[in-house]
């Protein structure tokens, strides 16, 4: 391979700069795949061009890479069947009678969140919509309705267990590392084993998802979400004066079917989906044979594969459910199929751009010269996590796109830890670089699934974005604490994780003492209900003098007892996941 010195940084540093000042992120994307392509190609434009485009088909013929852009058109299909067949309004018409007060609905939505596993975009236009008049009805922001959106999605959608998520960062992983110039067999485990391993790190991600339940659980807001909330309780106004909601995109995706609509068009092509993903993917690891266990099986599938498999069933149960309750016809069902491949179009450009740009970083040597840089440096190694959560955060803020921050730096991560810090190492960097990406998504006004999040709740974008950044710059601060402490010492997950969970609930609380101490408001929102329509103006002004009774919550009611138990299970299956990495 030619070393091309600085040079080898074009790629990723002018995807990260267009972004900025473009926020077009598809196009700088492309931007920096052709800038390596002109590098490699000695400065000329033409043969620039024309290498790029081989870069692009070379990643989309990939056996790993094609199987997974069929799996997401049968994910985005799937969804579509989901929400037009009716299942999602047989949910609304189910859930909504006992969902009354504001706290409710924002627990329902977090819930909801947690079912919808399976693909980022398709939990928030299922979850936004069926819980979005709900939470207008119960005098819930929309501010709020888009930050439980919004940090409920990618969080669960990275844990999987079978996702959409996984089989990226899966390849991800491989492109590290190829990149670092080791094979998994070597490491002793596999790409798709090294993620698992790499769960319980993502330490980021299970704060933000812990944050969200804690938050709505307790009504306990700080920062600007304590004032859009203060705003919806006592006046009614769920939107600011003056805001402007995103439109709503619900045209694209279809109206849901009146015509008979079931629970079981909601939840059988979810359990299908999960049944069939795990099942292929134990039997493709060979679980069927003699002398394989459960975690050997899933540590050797073919995790694309198993994926497509279940992607593919999710897809066909939806269809099957349409026409066998009457909600669609035929035509309709296979226009159902057609739109829901649309939903997956953007989506679907930034993966394969994603994928371009971490080529074009391997031909240049981005890995190789950063990695003979750090490694000259000194940097400790305790201090590499820290260091690449950093950048994850920063490259994802200013991209808008958490993928293409995993492209960007997997391929440069996991071959400098390979080099500085030795395979223990490399678990951690997986993870803490996934979460740093999400933190960054969830935090930069130009990220796609932060738009998804304020148009499927009505929220005008930039009140979601300022309202939604306390939160998750509170959960990155405990990750940046964590990671300090692992650099002097701390190595145990086990340690790691429920420490940094007090040290966040505690942070919620602190917080919440403070800002509602210094702007005379209560510390537990009230309920819309006790707030008397003859008092709202009085409580406007911060006048009113609500009885206690307005700020006391039922903590053992059937809702969040259910949210609670549904969230311990989802955890349990996702620690057990992980366990079977080793």
């Amino acid at each position: 391979m030619a070393s091309y010195g600085v040079l080898a940084l074009v790629p990723p540093l002018l995807a990260i700069v267009l972004a900025m000042t473009t926020r077009q992120v598809l196009v700088s994307l492309f931007a920096g795949v052709w800038a390596g392509a002109l590098v490699v190609a000695q400065w000329n434009p033409i043969a620039a061009t024309a290498l790029t485009m081989d870069w692009l088909v070379a990643v989309v013929r990939t056996p790993f890479n094609t199987k997974f852009i069929v799996l997401i058109l049968f994910m985005g299909a799937g969804a579509a069947f989901i929400y037009r067949s009716g299942g999602i309004l047989a949910l609304e018409r189910w859930i909504g009678s006992r969902i009354s007060t504001a706290r409710e609905s924002q627990i329902l939505t977090w819930l909801i969140g947690v079912f919808i596993f399976f693909d980022s975009y398709t939990s928030t236009v299922v979850t936004g919509n069926a819980t979005r008049e709900l939470a207008q009805d119960a005098d819930s922001s929309r501010e709020m309705h888009a930050y439980v959106l919004d940090s409920t999605t990618a969080p669960v959608t990275t844990f999987g267990p079978v996702s959409n998520w996984i089989g990226y960062q899966v390849s991800m992983i491989i492109a590290g590392l190829e990149a670092a110039r080791v094979s998994a067999a070597e490491l002793g485990t596999t790409p798709f084993g090294l993620f698992l391993q790499s769960i319980p790190w993502n330490i980021y991600c299970f704060m933000a998802f812990f944050m969200v339940g804690f938050i709505t659980i307790t009504q306990r807001f700080f920062g600007p979400m304590l004032d859009a909330e203060w705003r919806a309780r006592t006046t009614g106004d769920t939107i600011a004066d003056g805001a402007t909601p995103l439109s709503d995109v619900s045209n694209d995706v279809g109206d849901p079917s009146r015509a008979n609509p079931s629970l079981l068009n909601f939840f059988g092509p979810i359990a299908v989906l999960l049944a069939v993903g795990l099942g292929s993917m134990w039997y493709l690891g060979g679980g069927y044979k003699p002398g394989v266990d459960i975690a050997t099986a899933l540590q050797e599938t073919d995790v694309a594969m198993g994926l497509l498999h279940g992607a593919f069933a999710f897809m066909v149960s939806g269809f099957v459910g349409a026409l066998a309750y009457g909600t669609m016809d035929l035509e309709g069902a296979t226009d159902t199929i057609v739109d829901g491949f649309k939903t997956m179009n953007i989506a679907l450009a930034i993966i394969v751009l994603a994928w371009g740009i971490g080529m074009a970083a391997e031909k240049v040597g981005t890995a190789d010269f950063i990695v003979t840089t750090l490694v000259g440096s000194g940097v400790p190694a305790g201090f590499l996590p820290l260091l690449v959560f950093l950048a994850a955060m920063f490259v994802a803020f200013t991209t808008g796109t958490s993928w293409g921050t995993m492209a960007i730096l997997t391929p440069v991560a996991i071959p400098l830890g390979y080099n500085l810090a030795g395979a223990a190492v490399l678990p951690v960097l997986v993870g803490v670089l996934f979460g740093g990406a999400i933190w960054g998504d969830h935090s930069s006004p130009i990220s796609d699934t932060t738009v998804m999040s304020s148009i499927f709740a009505g929220s005008d974008h930039i009140d979601h974005v300022t309202t939604q950044i306390p939160f998750a710059a509170t959960a990155a601060g405990v990750t940046i604490v964590m990671l300090v402490l692992y650099a002097v010492g701390l190595r145990s997950p086990v340690v790691a994780l429920p420490l940094a969970t007090v040290l966040t609930l505690g942070a919620v609380v602190v917080l919440n003492k403070l800002d509602t101490r210094r702007k005379g408001l209560p510390e537990v929102m009230p309920r819309a209900d006790a707030v008397d329509e003859a008092d709202r103006e009085a409580a406007a002004n911060g006048t009113l003098s609500l009885p206690a009774a307005a700020t006391s919550y039922d903590y053992l009611s059937l809702v969040p007892v259910a949210a609670v138990g549904i969230v311990l299970l989802y955890l349990s299956l996702v620690f057990v996941f992980a366990a079977l990495g080793g």
